[in-house]
């Protein structure tokens, strides 16, 4: 629960600071921000710094985050993770 509470400032974080993401990754949540990129694929991960080094291997520079979240089994039993879409955006960094 106590990860919980600091999910969404550390999203918010990302978002104001884009020159802390990882190579450049912007994290968005807002879809209007990625009008006119070119679709790469789409990420997850229970982390968002994994989360961001997953969309820049794509090629990606932005990174939509879905509003769902989802769970699976692991070797530490059920963990929530996120999941983003990526896009190449021209002219944003």
């Amino acid at each position: 629960m106590t990860t919980r509470r600091w999910m969404i400032p550390l999203c918010l974080l990302a978002m104001v600071l884009p020159g802390c993401a990882e190579k450049g990754v912007l994290l968005v949540s807002d879809e209007s921000r990625v009008k006119g990129c070119r679709p790469l694929g789409t990420v997850s991960d229970n982390e968002m710094e994994d989360l961001q080094k997953k969309a820049a291997k794509l090629g990606g520079n932005v990174a939509l985050m879905t509003p769902e979240r989802k769970a699976k089994g692991g070797m530490f039993g059920m963990q929530e993770y996120m999941t983003a879409d990526v896009y190449s955006c021209e002219g944003t960094k």
